[in-house]
């Protein structure tokens, strides 16, 4: 292929014109026709690998790519075609004038792809709460507001702190209530028809037998009875401020009675029955106080009279229990019977401190 482009003798002597930016009629040397030639062949080959320069002007698009651009075109798919801006033509055009003042004023842009920004690192957001206040109208008046809210918390917490006082105050009171009417019973302020100062007395032989430790005992008491009252049944209805250890009147066994002529005839509301406490029994217990008991109106010591109500005596609480009847009874009594049912365990004997009966005098 080098030998035809060998030049002969007759292409060394000729001379050949050219157009274009180099003057008509201007000889060209055989050397340098034949260094044209090689230069356009090369350029030839190198346009059909690589595609042809792409002549960039306002007008003209650019050229096609090459074998070699669409083989890599086609294995690189993702690869991005660069794109021209008047501004880099302008730049294109002029660096060729000055580099070559001989060709043409043709500019050759070379496609490049702008490089990529690298994306900016992500920050994770941080959430934060901001709270807009925004006071309208004068501070003075915001101001007010403000106060005004103090003064509005603080009743409040004045308030609560009073209503907690209160409560602890009736606790108290109620505390007090309690003891007091255990220093105080209730039948300290109610009238007692049953007392031995007024003129009560216990009649012994409608009653039920002193308990005695010996059987010779029992068979005087039983004979004196007839005779004389005793002293020992007459303990249930004395004046005493409170019951005392050992003064007090107890029968055999767990069931018993004692029948009391009152004082003045009565129609009775309430009965009141005494014993000591755990507290000041020398053994700590109480087995002897009556549990069950009944009351009967009797308008004369010879009827069996009317049962009037049945009540329960709890030896946990007060020494001194009344009780209310269930319902009032119009009748008018003297004589009333108090009638033991049960105990609270001493199945010897059963002892009575004080009986007392209250209501409106007839």
């Amino acid at each position: 292929m080098m030998e035809s482009f060998m030049p002969t003798k007759a292409q060394k002597n000729r001379s050949f014109v050219l157009s274009g930016p180099i003057a008509q009629d201007t000889p060209i040397s055989t050397d340098s026709s034949l260094h044209h030639k090689e230069r356009t062949t090369m350029q030839r080959i190198t346009d059909a690998l690589f595609g042809k320069k792409a002549h960039c002007s306002a007008e003209a698009p650019p050229a096609a790519p090459g074998v070699l651009g669409r083989i890599l075109r086609y294995l690189f798919p993702w690869g991005r075609p660069a794109t021209t801006t008047p501004e880099l033509r302008q730049e294109s055009t002029h660096r060729d004038d000055t580099e070559d003042a001989d060709t043409d004023q043709e500019v050759a842009c070379v496609q490049s792809p702008p490089p990529r920004p690298k994306p900016a690192p992500k920050t994770p957001k941080r959430r934060e709460m901001k709270v807009n206040v925004k006071i309208r109208g004068n501070w003075k008046t915001t101001l007010m507001y403000f106060l005004l809210m103090l003064l509005f918390a603080g009743a409040v917490t004045q308030y609560a702190h009073l209503s907690i006082q209160l409560c602890d105050a009736r606790q108290q009171i109620t505390a007090l209530s309690q003891l007091v009417s255990r220093l105080n019973p209730v039948a300290d302020n109610m009238a007692n028809f049953a007392q031995e100062s007024q003129g009560a007395r216990v009649l012994t032989r409608l009653s039920s037998y002193t308990f005695r430790t010996t059987r010779k005992e029992t068979m005087v008491d039983e004979l004196l009875s007839w005779f004389t009252t005793s002293t020992d049944h007459q303990r249930l209805i004395q004046d005493r401020a409170g019951p005392s250890p050992g003064e007090r009147w107890c029968f055999a066994g767990a069931e018993g009675h004692a029948v009391v002529s009152l004082s003045h005839p009565v129609k009775i509301t309430h009965v009141t029955l005494g014993h000591i406490t755990k507290q000041p029994s020398l053994t700590g217990e109480i087995h002897s106080v009556p549990k069950e008991f009944s009351v009967y109106g009797m308008a004369n010591e010879d009827e069996e009279g009317i049962r009037l109500g049945t009540f329960t005596y709890d030896q946990d609480a007060p020494a001194s229990q009344t009780f209310e009847l269930p319902s009032l009874v119009e009748d008018v009594f003297s004589h009333v019977k108090l009638q033991i049912r049960s105990n609270w365990g001493d199945e010897e004997q059963t002892c009575l401190y004080n009986f007392r009966v209250h209501g409106i005098h007839m």
